[in-house]
């Protein structure tokens, strides 16, 4: 494995509650030549000293650094102990033509599990961001009941696609879909239940192809109950059959080829889906310890391995997909709190190079464990942020050029 570092720009340090976010999380939003995210932590609202999170947008600067606006803080209407407007987000933002932010919490709402909402721009330059909670997950399992850790997806007509970890009629998971109604309000409808053999516990969200189907992983579930307690997780596809959705387990993991897919499934041009694994790999040694790999499903084939995260100077464990690039380098980051301080790396084929370590620098003020979120590419140059490390130890968000 060979081994270069790519150059590491941090372009903003959080300070932490209650001046703004601590440990932003989830997949990068570039738009309109600014960042946007979210921190799990942070802000001056919350029943807790640490905050209850934030939606953040970097712009960059004259003198070429970058600046910091809070667009939202939750937790910052209704009774503080209950954050009817959520709490504790995870997964990254999207944004539609109008350029309205929509993002999931984890805490919060109704039922204190979570909420699903949207944040409108300002109508007058200078004005305050609005949050709309578009739905409230609740503790009746048929509604979805459980933790929405993934990203939403939106189609070209405006309705938003997810998953939540539980819930539903098997309390395994679901997918969901929130469609836009003439009076404002959104409807809630389950796409699918899962059950167990037909996967469980999906913590990422779903992706479309061109014809409008969707993938995605389940970080248990499937038959590999043998080594896995409660099945090792798989790769699904749902597809649109007239007013319902019909799945197909695309791949099951079995603990001995890779076990935990914990990531969202990244697709290129030949329709080829990939994605990562957090346990496991192609040794024995790797059962149940922190190796992981990515791995590649050709459509009409039998799944075929990219690389295993099994020796060498890489710290394994990815918790994030992976990005493609336009000559099919695969991009993706590695390690997660606990297990070394994380890497940022590249596979062609099955050759990887480590782009970057993180905590090289003192006091880990270039950033410490890669945040769970996908790289982004943007000029060419890659996006990310990390939970920890910075200036004030609260996280960072940088970009990597080689």
């Amino acid at each position: 494995m060979a081994s270069s570092q790519a150059i590491e720009t941090v372009l903003y340090s959080f300070h932490g509650y209650p001046t703004d976010g601590t440990g932003p999380s989830g997949t990068l939003l570039f738009a309109n030549g600014r960042v946007y995210g979210v921190t799990g932590a942070g802000g001056k609202y919350c029943f807790e000293e640490r905050g209850c999170g934030t939606v953040y947008e970097l712009s960059p600067t004259s003198s070429g650094e970058w600046s910091e606006k809070l667009l939202y803080e939750f937790c910052s209407t209704g009774n503080p102990k209950t954050c009817a407007d959520g709490a504790t987000p995870y997964a990254g933002l999207i944004m539609d033509p109008s350029g309205n932010l929509y993002g999931t919490a984890t805490a919060g709402g109704t039922a204190g599990i979570g909420v699903v909402f949207r944040l409108s721009p300002p109508l007058e330059q200078g004005g305050s961001w609005t949050e709309t909670v578009l739905w409230n997950f609740s503790l009746d399992l048929t509604n979805g009941r459980g933790f929405s850790y993934g990203a939403l997806n939106i189609d070209t007509a405006g309705n938003l696609y997810g998953t939540t970890t539980n819930g539903g009629s098997k309390n395994a998971g679901i997918v969901y879909e929130l469609s836009p109604q003439p009076d404002g309000r959104y409807s809630f409808s389950i796409l699918h239940n899962f059950s167990g053999p037909d996967g469980a516990d999906p913590e990422y969200g779903v992706t479309f192809d061109s014809m409008g189907n969707l993938y995605g992983t389940t970080s248990q579930g499937g038959r590999g109950k043998s080594i896995c307690s409660y099945g090792c997780g798989l790769v699904y596809e749902l597809s649109p059959i007239g007013s319902t959705w019909s799945e197909a387990v695309l791949f099951e993991f079995d603990g001995v080829i890779g076990a935990w897919p914990i990531s969202p499934i990244s697709i290129d041009g030949s329709g080829n889906l990939y994605g990562t694994f957090e346990k496991g790999g192609g040794e024995t040694t790797c059962y149940f310890i922190t190796c992981g790999g990515v791995f590649k499903l050709v459509p009409g084939s039998n799944r075929k391995y990219v690389f295993d995260f099994n020796s060498g100077a890489d710290e394994g464990t990815p918790h994030s997909g992976v990005t493609i690039g336009s000559d099919g380098t695969l991009y993706g980051t590695e390690g997660i709190l606990g297990f070394g301080e994380g890497q940022a790396y590249m596979l062609q084929g099955s050759h990887e190079t480590v782009l970057y370590n993180f905590c090289s620098a003192a006091n880990c003020s270039d950033g410490l464990w890669p945040a769970y979120g996908n790289l982004i590419i943007h000029n060419g140059s890659l996006f990310g942020a990390t939970a920890e490390g910075g200036s004030f130890n609260d996280g960072v968000v940088y970009s990597l050029t080689q």
